[in-house]
């Protein structure tokens, strides 16, 4: 029996936002212009995630500033985080395939443009970036060796697991966010659906760095705790896989 939900339109984009008043309008402004490169039908689906400065007033003037374009507007009773707020995304969305675009401005159109052309080439687009100007070298270094880990406990080869994936949006609303960080959440799904078999294609891709406050670092508590928490899932299911034989790289039926 096909579970798959109706879908109307080609994508949903999610823009998440936290006190973002400053950049959320570059990114509704490039996604308008890369999406006008394409014959694709999409919506973008901004999500306040409790914002304490004037985001939702600057996306309401975009709003009506642009009325070509389909924006949704949805307000967080109060901030519930980023995992949470892409899962909600999902569902409500009528687009095929899925993908969520940081209110923060940090992608260039060409990053945009390059993601959105693989579209329907594979049931993942994951980007990933050779070189981001301006990005420290320890934060380098923690990325590199947070991918070399999940790549040995899973057993796959990507270059980067934290990228904003390209996806089926029915693959994110059958998953539950059982991690607190979205660094961990986005590894701990990109695995899982690699492990059902899912195809892939990765995309190299440049991106800004942006400065974040100290909650964003991954050396917070919390950070670290979701890091340990995915690492340790993405083993013990590859070790139920191996014990109980399941199959991977199987051939999904396209959704």
């Amino acid at each position: 029996m096909d579970t798959t939900p109706e879908v109307d339109i080609d994508l949903t984009l999610c823009v998440p936002c936290f006190n973002e008043e400053t950049r959320v309008t570059g990114t509704l402004e490039t996604i308008r212009e890369a999406m006008a490169e394409f014959d694709y039908s999409y919506e973008v689906i901004v999500i306040d995630d409790g914002s304490t400065d004037y985001t939702v007033r600057v996306v309401q003037e975009f709003i009506e500033s642009n009325p070509g374009m389909h924006i949704i507007l949805h307000q967080n009773p109060h901030n519930l985080g980023l995992s949470r707020t892409y899962v909600d995304a999902s569902f409500m969305g009528r687009g095929r395939y899925f993908r969520l675009v940081w209110g923060d401005d940090v992608e260039p159109k060409e990053t945009m443009m390059a993601i959105f052309s693989k579209m329907g080439d594979a049931d993942l687009v994951i980007p990933y970036y050779p070189h981001v100007p301006g990005k420290s070298s320890t934060r380098m270094g923690i990325s590199r060796i947070y991918t070399f880990l999940v790549n040995v406990l899973s057993g796959y080869e990507l270059h980067y697991y934290n990228g904003s994936v390209l996806c089926h949006r029915y693959d994110v609303m059958r998953w539950a966010p059982r991690n607190a960080g979205f660094t961990g959440f986005l590894a701990d799904m990109i695995t899982h659906l690699l492990d059902e078999g899912a195809s892939y294609v990765e995309v190299a891709v440049a991106g800004r760095h942006m400065e974040k406050d100290k909650s964003h670092t991954p050396l917070r508590m919390k950070n670290i705790a979701s890091t340990g928490h995915t690492l340790l899932q993405i083993f013990l299911r590859r070790l139920r896989n191996s014990v109980f034989d399941s199959p991977r790289h199987r051939q999904r039926g396209h959704r």
